[in-house]
């Protein structure tokens, strides 16, 4: 009978050790997992200073049509004054 519970008793050991085993497998892959999502955030920033880059330089493209029109405006006016100089002449 003696013989019996030590042998339960190792079995019950055992399985501790076990579940301490699978135990330490899951925070490894939890582990990972927190990694690999690190990984995912840390190219989603780097997409998103992408993309505010792009914002920028669309932003930079606007000014500088914006400036075009206000040449385009500028010359408008010009041709008007020469008309107006040659019609006074």
């Amino acid at each position: 009978m003696v013989k019996v519970l030590r042998l339960i008793n190792e079995d019950k050991r055992l399985i501790s050790e076990v579940q301490r085993v699978i135990n330490g497998a899951k925070s490894l892959v939890n582990g990972d997992k927190s990694l690999i999502n690190g990984a995912k955030s840390l190219v989603n920033g780097d997409k998103s200073l992408v993309n505010g880059d792009k914002r920028l330089v669309n932003g930079d493209k606007s000014l500088v049509n914006g400036d075009k029109s206000l040449v385009n405006e500028d010359k408008s006016l010009i041709n008007g004054d020469k008309r107006l100089s040659r019609l006074e002449k």
